[in-house]
């Protein structure tokens, strides 16, 4: 076997195993303890090293193939049962006066993180122009798991009433009724997508779909004023490609698939559905995927129906 072909063999099967070991639940623990401490033992260029080692992104050149996300991907259990683990902190962050650096990622428990203040100032820019002149907005949230962003829109502007109704999986929606009762969760897509909103919400849900151009259609469709994409999987130079995630280390013990999406793509296809770009975001999520042609990096795009400017 010729030695650079043995190379890459050794490292998947040594990555495949940490990946295991990672989901039983064993590394965790122990890189949280052990990572302040090899920060300032080791050099960046052997942090680096571990770091893409350890990255629970992975390029696929072959593309799209579910055979290579093993489970239910976005529908297991351990999903919905992390993120309602999380819920009483992420509601407890988000009371009073205090900075808005929070996400409902396990990771998320305080909140003063720069990059998720970041996510939500544009998303409160982008609730403000949509709610400007009213005092009720209707709301579609793609793919918005146990509907976080019905808090954040609550925290961002009480005084506007939000009709919020979250497209899910059905592990998500049960909790996310459970949680919130005040808002309406669905699987199903006819019954979400028959009408049109003030404002569609598809934050890191839209890189998930293979045919994601009919998904960006669909939500074009049922979008009355505005879209807003955001944090989009995106690669600004080169072609789009495909990952599988492996999100063991935010307690989901499943595999997906995913997308590396052009901007350009994107904006030409919302442009034929007659929206127009009103504004581009950047977000601080660097992802390491390993073995991409690119590095991606993490965008977001607010649409607007032109014939309905306020």
């Amino acid at each position: 076997m010729a030695p650079d072909l043995l190379v890459s063999k050794l490292s998947y099967t040594l990555t495949m195993k940490l990946h295991e070991i990672w989901r039983r639940g064993l590394l965790p623990p122990l890189t949280g303890r052990l990572t302040p401490w090899l920060s300032r033992l080791l050099p960046p260029v052997i942090l680096d090293a571990i770091r893409y080692l350890l990255s629970e992104w992975e390029y696929l050149p072959q593309g799209w193939r579910s055979e290579c996300a093993r489970g239910p991907g976005w529908r297991d259990d351990s999903i919905a049962k992390a993120q309602e683990k999380h819920w009483p902190i992420l509601v407890r962050n988000l009371q009073g006066p205090g900075p808005l650096g929070v996400s409902h990622f396990l990771r998320s428990v305080t909140r003063d993180d720069p990059g998720d203040h970041n996510v939500m100032m544009a998303y409160g820019y982008v609730l403000a122009r949509a709610a400007r002149n009213k005092d009720h907005v209707s709301l579609l949230d793609w793919g918005g798991s146990l509907g976080h962003y019905y808090l954040y829109s609550q925290a961002l502007l009480p005084e506007v009433k939000i009709d919020y109704h979250c497209y899910e999986n059905s592990n998500l929606c049960a909790v996310g009724r459970r949680l919130l009762p005040q808002a309406h969760f669905s699987d199903d897509t006819v019954d979400v997508l028959h009408r049109r909103y003030d404002l569609v919400v598809s934050s890191s849900s839209l890189h998930y779909f293979e045919d994601w151009r009919s998904v960006a259609q669909d939500l074009a469709a049922a979008t009355g004023e505005y879209l807003y994409i955001a944090r989009l999987q995106t690669v600004v130079r080169g072609d789009p490609y495909v990952v599988v995630q492996r999100p063991y280390r935010s307690g989901y013990h499943a595999e997906y698939l995913s997308w590396f999406l052009s901007p350009l793509e994107l904006i030409s296809c919302l442009e034929e559905a007659r929206l127009e770009l009103v504004r581009e975001f950047v977000y601080a999520e660097n992802w390491l995927v390993r073995g991409a042609p690119e590095k991606g990096d993490c965008r977001g795009f607010l649409f607007r129906r032109p014939s309905e400017r306020s």
